[in-house]
């Protein structure tokens, strides 16, 4: 079986010594702090590792916090209307994560993004997958989705459904592909201490080994503009 991609891993991974472009860094005005304090904050973690890193999110005001706070370049721009963000340079990587899911016309984020990428720049998109496990479990169970899904969303993707957005509107893939867990694999193996821990562990691998590539957690797909 192929080894499962962690979400954080990769997009690190991908971006190390690149100059990167982050979509939607903010990540929730009421929770950036708190994933800042917790280490898991994935503009955070992309600085650490990129030549260079810059944002570009729809919250204003976080983005000017953010800056004054933390030393973060970022600029307010609606994904909608990237051309009207006052940047004009291209990046190697543009990391648009968990974000094409809350984007009324996601058309025009994909063409607006194009005016920061060079011919060997990468796009990476991540989003929920619309067949992942716990996603289908739920509505088996007969659980709404208004109970369990982010009330920001207003489109799920499936590997079939992205592949066709991004070819409509000018890309080729890189690889397209699934992501297993959402942040770190480090991270998901943490548990407590003793016998519990081992056994947690060990049902972790197994949930793993179990879970069919189409039905892990999200969709991980990296392209660039058709040549």
């Amino acid at each position: 079986m192929q080894k499962p991609i962690f979400r954080l891993d990769e997009i690190m991974r991908l971006c190390k010594d690149k100059s990167v472009l982050h979509l939607g860094y903010v990540q929730h005005s009421h929770l950036y702090d708190k994933l800042i304090a917790q280490g898991v904050w994935v503009h955070a973690n992309l600085a650490k590792v990129s030549k260079e890193i810059v944002g570009i999110d729809y919250l204003e005001e976080d983005t000017r916090i953010i800056r004054e706070k933390y030393g973060f370049e970022g600029y307010f721009g609606d994904a909608n209307k990237l051309e009207d963000v006052p940047l004009n340079r291209t990046f190697d990587v543009i990391v648009c994560g968990e974000l094409i899911e809350h984007i009324t016309n996601p058309g025009l984020m994909l063409e607006g993004i194009k005016r920061f990428m060079h011919p060997d720049s990468i796009l990476i998109i991540t989003t929920p997958n619309a067949s992942g496990r716990d996603f289908t479990r739920k509505m088996k169970m007969g659980q709404l989705e208004a109970s369990w899904i982010n009330p920001e969303h207003v489109s799920w993707y499936s590997h079939f459904t992205l592949k066709n957005m991004l070819g409509r509107h000018g890309y080729d893939e890189v690889n397209y592909g699934y992501y297993f867990g959402f942040e770190t694999e480090a991270r998901y193996y943490i548990g407590t201490p003793g016998i519990r821990g081992i056994m947690g562990k060990l049902k972790r691998k197994w949930i793993i080994s179990s879970t069919r590539p189409q039905n892990q957690m999200g969709l991980f797909f990296v392209s660039r503009i058709k040549s």
